[in-house]
């Protein structure tokens, strides 16, 4: 998407670094991920100022689908109360695991996000719910897990396949037709590919079981690797190129 230049002011200059907190080192290098991972994918930030109806400093990413071409936007919202609290006290704990495990937990809306895709159709953002539930088992520092969705949207055609991925499934059976109508995805990738994805997509929304769904999915994949011509070697992802390397050894042990 493109940035109105003229809303630019020298406070947004900072970009995610304006979610810094002293220190927390952890949570400033999941900072410096996003930036880089960002700058990778050619992802625009638009950082806004604070509106004075909360606490929180806001942000938006822009991500386009690499293949598909949806345009995607995440909103991340930093609480300062959060950072605030964190920096008091920080110093005196020892982040081992447990101790990690016990701070992520607590502090897991320290940044928190909403996803849209721009519905070109209609002329707005929509809604997908792309948030995740927290864990003590599993904790993470919020910073990595927008990394991962960042990634999971920039690579939305095989993200899509994964079977949490329901929300976003249901996003694309619309999105990419109007993506495609829109002109912003693959040159080489012709209505009659973005159909059959739709329709495989609408299928694996069907299946009643995890055994079902992964068939499906990987009949899919196999439909993909066998005649989908605009899949060149230098378009595939990593997700891609596993499930190649698997069908690949099967077809020499059979």
């Amino acid at each position: 998407m493109d940035i109105n230049e003229e809303e630019y002011t020298p406070e947004r200059k900072n970009g995610i670094f304006r979610f810094s907190i002293p220190n927390l080192d952890a949570h400033n290098k999941s900072l410096e991920w996003i930036e880089s991972e960002r700058k990778r994918m050619g992802a625009e930030i638009d950082c806004m100022l604070e509106d004075g109806y909360d606490s929180s400093r806001k942000c938006h990413i822009y991500v386009n689908g690499r293949e598909s071409g949806i345009n995607y936007r995440l909103t991340l919202s930093f609480e300062s109360k959060i950072a605030n609290l964190l920096s008091k006290r920080i110093n005196e704990v020892e982040l081992s695991d447990r101790n990690l495990k016990s701070i992520l937990f607590t502090f897991q809306k320290l940044i928190h996000f909403e996803t849209h895709w721009y519905d070109h159709s209609e002329g707005r953002w929509q809604h997908i719910c792309l948030d995740v539930k927290p864990s003590v088992n599993h904790p993470f520092w919020p910073g990595d897990h927008i990394v991962s969705v960042m990634n999971c949207l920039s690579e939305d055609m095989t993200s899509v396949l994964d079977r949490d991925m329901k929300t976003l499934r249901k996003a694309m059976t619309k999105a990419l037709v109007v993506s495609w109508f829109q002109g912003d995805n693959s040159d080489i990738m012709g209505f009659n590919k973005v159909s059959q994805y739709v329709e495989w997509l609408i299928q694996l929304e069907e299946t009643d079981s995890e055994f079902s769904f992964a068939n499906k999915r990987d009949l899919i994949l196999k439909n993909i690797k066998n005649d989908w011509g605009y899949w060149v070697e230098s378009q595939k992802t990593k997700q891609m190129k596993l499930y190649e390397n698997v069908f690949s050894s099967l077809e020499e042990y059979q």
